[in-house]
């Protein structure tokens, strides 16, 4: 399982990387369509659609550092009303939901992806399928983050605060 975990961390950091460039990406082009919209009234007409795919990209992939650090949204005053014996169980269950869901919806969404081949942006020449593909890596990044990190915990390797923060 040790080759599995480093496999993960390899996954955390490529989308740390992914993240990272899109964010500074997306910094820079917003500041610069500010500039060119208010100084020389004339926007950078692809903006729009370029913000869109670095944003799907950014959340999507971005999701698999939330399931590393095991940090993802929990309904935690469920979960802080347990014993904490029963608390790591539940929270593993809650996990194998949103494990069902990301490869029912990462298997689903491969026919978007497909389907989206075809079509392009209007004012970028690129296919509207890079808005779509990062969904479905992002399903596959995270169920395999989410295996890691459940793993730990039912083998008592990752313990549960005694009262995770509510949200």
């Amino acid at each position: 399982m040790k080759a599995f975990d480093k496999f993960c961390d390899i996954l955390d950091g490529i989308a740390s990387v992914v993240c990272t460039i899109f964010v500074i990406f997306l910094t820079l082009l917003i500041g610069i369509n500010v500039i060119m919209r208010y100084v020389f009234s004339s926007p950078i007409a692809w903006q729009y659609e370029a913000t869109l795919v670095c944003m799907s990209w950014i959340v999507f992939i971005g999701m698999v550092i939330t399931f590393h650090n095991d940090e993802n949204m929990r309904l935690t005053f469920v979960s802080n009303a347990m014993p904490e014996k029963v608390r790591n169980v539940w929270i593993v269950v809650m996990d194998l939901i949103t494990l069902a869901f990301l490869i029912v919806g990462g298997y689903y969404s491969i026919s978007v992806v497909q389907n989206a081949m075809s079509t392009s942006y209007q004012t970028i020449p690129v296919s509207k399928m890079f808005f779509y593909l990062p969904f479905p890596i992002g399903c596959a990044m995270s169920a395999c983050q989410i295996i890691n990190i459940s793993y730990k915990r039912l083998t008592g390797r990752l313990n549960v605060p005694a009262e995770e923060e509510e949200v």
